[in-house]
């Protein structure tokens, strides 16, 4: 299959939200073309919205390693460490966003989607250091 077909076939699934079935197509993706952002970004979204969220945020990371000013990517794996509860990871990374990209502090902060986060000591010391400045 040619390389349009796998990412139309993709596409496709993704789309239509069968999300186990899209899973093997882009990590065919991936294995062609392991240097492209976007084919990691969306392993780590078809990783998501199967809850596997620990290996999303992985697949994130390795799509910001790879596109490192993208701040779609910066707040998936924030998301995602979020949603595995890898609050130490979280806060490694949330202190490099706030020290990387000062103009993506305020949607850290601000956001009504981390409002649980609000009470952990991790959280709170980013806040503390960033929120501010």
């Amino acid at each position: 299959m040619s390389i349009m077909n796998i990412i139309e076939q993709y596409a496709s699934l993704s789309k239509a939200g069968r999300w186990g079935e899209a899973l093997p197509v882009i990590q065919e993706i991936i294995e062609r073309s392991p240097q492209i952002d976007t084919s990691w970004f969306n392993y780590g979204v078809c990783l998501d919205e199967l809850e596997r969220h620990q290996e999303a945020a992985d697949a994130f990371i390795r799509a910001h390693e790879l596109n490192v000013t993208d701040s779609g990517i910066h707040y998936r794996v924030f998301r995602s460490l979020y949603l595995a509860e890898d609050f130490a990871q979280l806060r490694e990374f949330g202190d490099y966003i706030c020290q990387t990209f000062p103009e993506e502090r305020e949607l850290i902060f601000s956001s009504d989607e981390y409002v649980a986060l609000r009470g952990r000591d991790e959280f709170r010391q980013l806040e503390e250091q960033y929120a501010n400045k």
